[in-house]
Order: C-alpha cells, then sequence, then structure tokens
C-alpha cells in the first residue's frame, strides 16, 4: 500500500516537472546559486535605476511634467537621464506614490538585491519589507504637513500621502492631523526599536517618581530628604581646626555646635584687635577658614574676636575644596546692531497689492495662438513636434518643438511673420535647452507688485549679503540675485521704460533686507529729482561728507546733485576703500565679511583702529550726466575724467572692500557706456531701447530692441540672459517707506548720524573742506584741548561720546586741534598723536588763540 502512494506522488512530481512547476527541484546547486544571484543583481540594478530616475525627475520636472504618459515622446525629448522610461517611473515614485519616501523603497530593493547576490537565505523577509514599507509611508506623510503641494506635481510626500493628509486635515483639522502624526511616529519607533522603547520607558518612569516627589514635598512642610543628605555630607566633610594645646579653656561649649572639634579659649587673650591678630595666628596659614565655635555666655565680649573667623553655609569656598582661580567666561560677540536696538524694519503694509491691475490669459487665446503659430510654420514648410505655452505677466513664452531635420535658425528668421500672424507689433525668438521659444506680448500686461516680491520665500529665506527681488520671470517665478555677487550693476534703457523704477525696487529690497548698521547708501542724482525722497535717511542708511557747517547744510547736501560734488564723494569713496583695504591687511584676513566676524569675535580691537564696516552701496541715476556735463570746456573734460577713474577704480577694487556700484543711463552710447565700464559691470539689466545697436553697446547682442516697455527688462549676468518683468513700487509707497525709518531714533545720540566719508584732499594739498580759522575756534574748543590732554588720545569718538557732540562738529574741532598744534595729523584710522604732555603746557599754548 505504502509502495502505491509512493508511485502516485512520483507519478504527480513527473507531471509537474512536466508542465514546468518543478524547476526547483531539477536545479543543482550551482545552477539554484547562479538563479539567486542573478535575482540579486537584478533588484539592485534596479534600485539603482529608480534612484537615479526619481533623482533626475525631482530636479527636471518642471520641464518633462507634460511629456508624462505620452507615447510619441522620444529620449531626446526629456531631461530625465534615464529617458522616457525613466521620465515616467521617476514620476510614479515621486508624484504619484510616496513622494521621498518612495526612496526608503528603493533602499529596500538594493539591500535584498545585496542580500541575495550573496545568498544570504536567512532574512527576515516579512519584518524588513513591513518596517520599510510603513517608514515610507510616515516619511510620506511628514513631507506631504510641511510640504507644498505643487512642489514635484504632487508635493514632497507624493500622492499617496497627500491624500492621507487632505483626508484627514478635512475630518479632524490640521493640528489634530499633526499630532496623530507624531503619535503614529511614536508608535513606530516602539514597535520597531527595543532601545527606544526602553528610553521610554526609563524615561517616563524617572519623570513620573520626580513628579511625584515634588509634589509630596510641597504638599508636606517636612526638608527633601535629598537636601537632608547632601547637608550632612557637606557636615562630615567640613575641615577640622588646629587645636591648641597651650591655651587652656574657658566657658562651656554648646552642645549643639554644628560641626568641628572644640577650640580652647584662654582667659589671658584680650579683645579687641590684639584678639583677632591671634585668631589669624590660630587661623591656618593658606587653608580654608574653620567654622564658627559659639562661646558661652560666661565669656568676656573681647574673646568671642579669637573664637576663630565666622564661616557660614553661603561662603564662596566651599570646604575641602582646594584655592584655585576660576576661569573667567569668555566675553560675548560685540553686537555691531548696539545703540540701534529700538530700530524697527518697514513693513509690507507700506507696499501696495494692486489686485486690480492682475490679468490672466484665457486657454482660448493660448490654443488659438498655437494653432496661428503652426500655420505660418507649416506655410514656410517648417514642421513642429510640439508646442506647449507658459503665461508670464507681462508675455506668454511658446515652447516650439522643431521635429527631425527642421534647422533653428528657419525658425528665428520667421520672427516677423509670426508677429503680424498674431496681430502684436513684434515677437522675440530664443532658443532654449530642447526647444525654440516664442515671446509674444499678452494683450493686458499685468503689474507686478513689489510687495509680493519682498514676502516670497525666495526672498525671506534667501542666504545672500544683499539680496535683490528684481521681479518675475517668465514663468512667473521671483527672480533674485545677490549684489556681492554681482558685484556691480549696470542698468540702461531708452526714457521712460522703467529704469528708476527698477532703481527703487533695488534700493527698497535693500533697506528691508538690512539693518542700518550694515547697510550705507551713496546717492548721486545729477537730475537732482530721482532720489529726493531718500534724504529723509540722512541718520540712518546714507554715507556722506563731513564738510557741511550745519544740520540744515547736511540735510541739503544728503543727496549728491552736482558734477563737483560727485567728483568729491567719489573720491572721498577711494580713500574709503583703500583704507578698509589697511585694516584688511592688518588683520590678516582677504575679505570683507571675514573681517567683520572676526572683528564681532573680538579679535579685532577697536582700541587699535578697528571697527565694524557696513556695506557701501553707490546709487547714480543718470551717469552719463556726470561724465557728459558742463560742455566741452578743459575743467568740465578734466571733472568728467576723474569722475569716471574714480568709478571704474571702485569696480575694480570695491568688491573685497564691501562697496558695490550701481549706475543708470538713458544714452546707451560708446561713449558712455566705454569698454572699460562693460568689463568691470558684468552683471547689467537692459530695458527697452530704439535700436539694435544700443542693444548690443550694453548686452553685446539684440534683443533689447524688441521689449514692449513698460518694466519689460533682459538681465544679463555673464552667463545667460534672462527676460525679467521688473517689479512696481510708486514714488508715495517710497515716501512712506524713507518717512518710516527717517522718524525713528537711534538709541544713542552719537549712532544717531550719518556715515561720513573721509575728506578728500584737492591738488594743492590741501583738505577738500577748506583752511581753518583759529580766530573763530568753536565753543567747545578748550573743553576739547582739556580731554584729549588729560586723556592721552586724540579720537573724534571720543569728542562726540564726551562732550556730546555730532560727527561733522567733532571733526571740525579736531581739524582746529590738529592746526592749534595740539594733536598730530590723521594716521589711517588710528587715535591722532597727543603732542601736549600736560595741562600746564596747554594754557600756555591757549593763550595765544583764546586771548
Amino acid at each position: 500500500m505504502a509502495a502505491k502512494k509512493q508511485t502516485k506522488k512520483s507519478t504527480k512530481s513527473t507531471k509537474k516537472g512536466q508542465d514546468g512547476f518543478s524547476v526547483k527541484l531539477n536545479m543543482t546547486p550551482e545552477t539554484k546559486s547562479l538563479v539567486i544571484r542573478g535575482i540579486g543583481i537584478a533588484l539592485f540594478l534596479f534600485a539603482i535605476f529608480s534612484f537615479v530616475a526619481s533623482v533626475s525627475y525631482m530636479s527636471s520636472w518642471r520641464v518633462d511634467q507634460s511629456l508624462v504618459g505620452k507615447s510619441s515622446v522620444s529620449g531626446d525629448d526629456v531631461e530625465n537621464v534615464a529617458g522616457v522610461m525613466g521620465l515616467n517611473w521617476g514620476h510614479f515614485m515621486v508624484a504619484d506614490f510616496l513622494g521621498w519616501g518612495s526612496y526608503i523603497i528603493m533602499l529596500l530593493f538594493a539591500f535584498y538585491g545585496i542580500r541575495l547576490f550573496f545568498w544570504q537565505s536567512e532574512i527576515k523577509v516579512f519584518r524588513i519589507t513591513c518596517i520599510a514599507v510603513s517608514l515610507a509611508f510616515i516619511i510620506s506623510l511628514w513631507c506631504s504637513i510641511f510640504g507644498s503641494p505643487a512642489t514635484f506635481g504632487r508635493g514632497p510626500g507624493g500622492a499617496g500621502g497627500y491624500a492621507v493628509i487632505s483626508m484627514m486635515s478635512s475630518f479632524c483639522g490640521k493640528f489634530i492631523t499633526g499630532f496623530l502624526v507624531f503619535l503614529t511616529t511614536i508608535v513606530w519607533l516602539l514597535c520597531v526599536s527595543g532601545r527606544f522603547a526602553r528610553w521610554f520607558a526609563n524615561t517616563g518612569e524617572t519623570l513620573g517618581k520626580k513628579i511625584s516627589a515634588d509634589l509630596g514635598r510641597f504638599m508636606s512642610s517636612e526638608p527633601d530628604e535629598d537636601e537632608v543628605k547632601e547637608e550632612t555630607k557637606v557636615a562630615e566633610e567640613a575641615p577640622v581646626a588646629p587645636i591648641i594645646p597651650d591655651i587652656p579653656e574657658v566657658g562651656p561649649i554648646i552642645p549643639n555646635a554644628p560641626v568641628g572639634p572644640e577650640i580652647p579659649v584662654g582667659p589671658e587673650i584680650p579683645g579687641g584687635d590684639e584678639g583677632l591678630a591671634e585668631s589669624e595666628v590660630l587661623a591656618e596659614p593658606d587653608g580654608p577658614a574653620g567654622p564658627e565655635i559659639p562661646v558661652g555666655p560666661d565669656v568676656p565680649d573681647g574673646l568671642e574676636a579669637s573664637a576663630g573667623p565666622e564661616i557660614s553655609g553661603e561662603s564662596e569656598m566651599p570646604a575641602g575644596s582646594d584655592v584655585t582661580d576660576e576661569p573667567k567666561d569668555p566675553l560675548a560677540p560685540i553686537d555691531h546692531r548696539e545703540g540701534l536696538e529700538s530700530y524697527v524694519a518697514p513693513s509690507l503694509d507700506l507696499l501696495g497689492d494692486y489686485a486690480g491691475k492682475q490679468y490672466n490669459v484665457s486657454n482660448d487665446e493660448l490654443e488659438l495662438n498655437k494653432r496661428k503659430i503652426r500655420l505660418t510654420l507649416e506655410n514656410y514648410k517648417i514642421k513642429i513636434s510640439d508646442i506647449d505655452a507658459s503665461v508670464g505677466p507681462t508675455v506668454t513664452l511658446y515652447k516650439v518643438v522643431p521635429a527631425s531635420g527642421v534647422r533653428v535658425s528657419s525658425i528665428e528668421k520667421l520672427h516677423k511673420e509670426i508677429a503680424i500672424a498674431l496681430g502684436v507689433s513684434g515677437v522675440r525668438v530664443v532658443v532654449l535647452r530642447d526647444s525654440v521659444g516664442i515671446e509674444v506680448p499678452n494683450e493686458k500686461p499685468s503689474l507686478v507688485p513689489l510687495k509680493t516680491m519682498l514676502s516670497s520665500d525666495t526672498f525671506c529665506n534667501t542666504k545672500a549679503e544683499l539680496p535683490i527681488a528684481i521681479g518675475y520671470t517668465i514663468t512667473k517665478e521671483v527672480k533674485t540675485f545677490d549684489l556681492t555677487s554681482a558685484p556691480h550693476l549696470l542698468v540702461a534703457g531708452a526714457t521712460m521704460q522703467g529704469k528708476s523704477v527698477c532703481l527703487n525696487v533695488i534700493i527698497a529690497s535693500l533697506l528691508y533686507a538690512k539693518h542700518p548698521s550694515e547697510l550705507k547708501f551713496v546717492f548721486i542724482d545729477p537730475k537732482m529729482v530721482e532720489f529726493t525722497a531718500y534724504g529723509t535717511l540722512l541718520k540712518h542708511y546714507l554715507a556722506v561728507l563731513p564738510t557741511a557747517t550745519s544740520d540744515a547744510d547736511e540735510k541739503k547736501q544728503a543727496i549728491v546733485k552736482t558734477p563737483q560734488q560727485a567728483e568729491q564723494v567719489l573720491n572721498a569713496l577711494c580713500i574709503e576703500m583703500d583704507e578698509r583695504y589697511k585694516l584688511l591687511a592688518e588683520a590678516g584676513v582677504n575679505g570683507f565679511k571675514n573681517y567683520n566676524e572676526k572683528y564681532k569675535q573680538r579679535h579685532l580691537l577697536p582700541t587699535d583702529g578697528h571697527k565694524y564696516l557696513p556695506y557701501l552701496v553707490v546709487v547714480i541715476d543718470e551717469y552719463a550726466d556726470l561724465v557728459m556735463a558742463g560742455g566741452s570746456g578743459a575743467e568740465a573734460k578734466k571733472s568728467a575724467k576723474h569722475i569716471e577713474s574714480a568709478i571704474i577704480r571702485l569696480a575694480q577694487k570695491g568688491r573685497a572692500a564691501g562697496i558695490h556700484v550701481i549706475i543708470a543711463t538713458q544714452r546707451p552710447s560708446v561713449n558712455v557706456i566705454t569698454g572699460l565700464i562693460k568689463a568691470n559691470f558684468p552683471t547689467r539689466i537692459a530695458f527697452r531701447v530704439l535700436s539694435g545697436a544700443d542693444s548690443k553697446t550694453i548686452l553685446d547682442t539684440t534683443g533689447a530692441e524688441n521689449l514692449i516697455g513698460k518694466g519689460d527688462m533682459l538681465y544679463y549676468a555673464g552667463v545667460s540672459m534672462e527676460r525679467v518683468q521688473c517689479a512696481f513700487v510708486d514714488m508715495k509707497e517710497i515716501k512712506e517707506i524713507t518717512n518710516f525709518i527717517g522718524n525713528q531714533d537711534g538709541y544713542k545720540k552719537c549712532y544717531n548720524t550719518p556715515y561720513y566719508l573721509p575728506v578728500p584732499v584737492a591738488q594743492d594739498g590741501e583738505s577738500g573742506g577748506g583752511s581753518i580759522d583759529m580766530q573763530s575756534v568753536d565753543a567747545m574748543f578748550e573743553d576739547a584741548a582739556r580731554m584729549v590732554v588729560m586723556t592721552q588720545k586724540g579720537s573724534t569718538s571720543d569728542l562726540q561720546r564726551k562732550l556730546g557732540m555730532g560727527y561733522a562738529r567733532a571733526g571740525r574741532v579736531m581739524d582746529q586741534l590738529e592746526a592749534a598744534g595740539i594733536v598730530g595729523p590723521q594716521d589711517g584710522s588710528k587715535p591722532r598723536r597727543v603732542l601736549v604732555a600736560d595741562l600746564q603746557e596747554l594754557d600756555e599754548l591757549l593763550q595765544s588763540f583764546l586771548n
């Protein structure tokens, strides 16, 4: 009977083998090993492919998103490095599945591939799979909570996580949803990690005991047991005072004395000072003082001093400890904003929303323009495979993908025909990475509010030193750049095309981004009307020359308006730049930022002439008026040459010293924008110009003549060119911002002053501020002279701080002291040398000036 069953079983196995289901039974060990290793390699390669496809999708999803799922797409059409298959698989893993959590699944595939390749069959498949999948799901949930749903098409948590979070949020709210996800994470850790579970249990037990003990002590009046033990331990460790056997015992010893042996006190020891001297003998030299020894009532008063010095429980030197000098805490970093703590940055509410000037392009208009472009190109026998549209605030970009064998130049030549077909004044044809772009003006351009730029994450979360939010790109992305990386900016274009608004946008961005102690402006306005509103910033953000005779005169000269003043202030900036380079050399650093960091960490001391250096931004509205003003006279040409030389020198060396120059002109001709200017201003902004020659002068290429005006511009940073719609800010908004800042006072009077530049030296060797009349010295001249002689330090900042002078007045008094022979000449940023030794010599010297 058993043989018959065995025969049936053998027959059944044979049939399965014939059907192909018993391959495992027919494998040799070598074949089995080969198959398992092959599966492992396949899983590992699949994990690598998934990782590469997903990472590439995350970097190129904006470009490739419209191609997902299309059957006619070739490998050359997509940006994904893994091709069409990689695009679709990466889209599924990142967008349609679990987002960033999908990378855990890829690691799981790689893990299984490696283990199978080394034929480790003892894998706990079910446990590891459950842990990995649950972790991927939890990561997806967290990413969906904190991530934007527009990122990567479905958000960083993918469609799976976003669907769960959306459902939970609509049911129980965002707060409860976050709490539930947090609770799920804790439960997952408790189930997965035994170490975390033990720590969690011990922490809960310890915390519960501590809370119970604290509550019990609070409810009862009994002392804490730990405190009693600690006091007993300190008492037991108290030092034993030395016993002097020669002194007989006098008076009873109170039995409740805290600690220490009985110290006999003799009747021969008198009170007063001698008793105190005797106590010093009783105390052990260089040793800790003994405890207080209570004396009975029969002991004379004079004997209390001989019982040893008193020591209490609050003594700074604990019993039994060695006498050592405790290390001093390091000094806190220097606060460069000290004195302006009360400064409040302007609010974004001062800017307008301009919601009524936002327009959308309908889908019908987009489809109609697509058909017109396609028909126009087909009329000239140019075939295209696809066309897509990206709507911007001013223009719409139509991305045309030419068919195989079509030359891009053939499409570029038809820009006029395309414009006529679309019924617009002109279009601009550009070559993109994967297509040919045709930029078509919108029927109603939208206004780009500056408030939207400054409130965007791109600007708020930037790490730039001098961030500038300039406007919207053609895909409605906020365009920002760092002026320190520019490092100088040229703005040019025809009249009424948006240059002045662009300068106001740049200045407003910097005002919102930087504290007054970190940034100073120099405004040069030959037209005398563009920068008038910024005169209110005199005591917070402006850098001026200390040559004014009064506060009213200083306010009047806060904005440079004439070529003569411009020449002076530009020469002063060159001197400031040279002095900054000297400070950088003394500090041993090669960068402006490194110097300030070293100063704030107190590695550079103010006593050695060092100071915190703010950024200096020079803004020139009409550069052509400076270099071509005053006619053709010799003096005018000489002044123009000096101005141009100073600007070029600042542009060549100013970056490392924290000085940046912005120039604007409406005359883009070769005699204004020379080769030296273009070489030192790599970052340029071009608004609409009248001809292609003007565009070449600004950008070295054509294109600016095809702009539509009203803030439409080309941004060029030396590598690529980008079309941007400049943000808009009205002069009324600028005045509200400047008035808000100007109405604030500094915390200290000496800080509530302008930033003064060094006075340039004229060609005759005298100071540019004029000669000093010692017959009309300042009213505080004598007080200043006495203070300088007594402190033996000739410093303008000391006159400000100790005598309450403003910087301009302190500078004039210091010049008068130099002319009187009391202090020496200025030596860079170091204090002046005092030439008078004492007050007696000073009185003799002052007789010749004051009498």
